[in-house]
């Protein structure tokens, strides 16, 4: 298979993961490119690092796939593609995805995920090892499913919505904008936008904002 050559958005950990898997579904990866911690950018790392005010100078006419686990990725790559870069969307042979599902631009599907039926996952959505995505539902743009994140059928998720590991969201429910569902919690209500429930079952924390996320 002829690989694709393409930009990594996000210079850490999660970057590294998403660089060693590429190769198995068909991508090279040129460059890492970086905007939230100027400190990590080096031209002599092993993809070069880039800062983000210096990437228009980088192969522009190379697509670009998000490798940041914030939901803060979401401004970056807004400003790359209004600078013109163009999304790819790279999905793990290992990964089941139904014919009938609809898989975005920017997208990147881990091994191991299954998309189920009529299923729609958002631009630039990053769905993790092993999650589940049942049929008929839809996932909003920029949003995050961590490792092992089962979210059942006909479940509405909005923008940048962030699912912890191991997480589970129950059928027919709606997730709203911002909301983040903790590591292991189990949703079995509406989650309103910007809320952060955890626990089992699900209740909201009393903090706006969940922290340690992976980069």
């Amino acid at each position: 298979m002829e690989e694709s050559r393409v930009i990594l958005v996000g210079a850490a950990s999660f970057a590294e993961e998403v660089t060693d898997l590429a190769p198995a579904a068909g991508f090279r990866v040129a460059a890492w490119i970086e905007g939230l911690d100027r400190s990590v950018v080096d031209p002599g790392h092993d993809p070069p690092i880039v800062w983000l005010d210096d990437q228009a100078d980088f192969e522009p006419d190379l697509p670009i796939l998000p490798a940041i686990a914030s939901v803060k990725r979401m401004g970056i790559l807004r400003r790359l593609t209004g600078e013109g870069r163009r999304l790819a969307t790279l999905i793990h042979p290992s990964a089941v995805v139904s014919a009938s599902a609809v898989v975005e631009p920017g997208c990147v599907v881990l091994p191991l995920v299954v998309v189920g039926a009529r299923a729609r996952i958002g631009e630039a959505t990053i769905v993790n090892r092993g999650a589940l995505v049942g049929h008929h539902t839809e996932i909003g743009r920029y949003s995050f499913l961590g490792p092992g994140a089962n979210v059942a059928g006909k479940v509405s998720l909005g923008e940048q919505v962030y699912v912890g590991a191991g997480a589970v969201v129950r059928d027919h429910l709606r997730v709203g904008d911002r909301a983040v569902i903790g590591m292991g919690a189990v949703a079995v209500k509406d989650v309103p936008a910007g809320v952060t429930v955890v626990g089992v079952p699900a209740a909201p924390l009393e903090r706006s904002e969940s922290s340690g996320r992976e980069r």
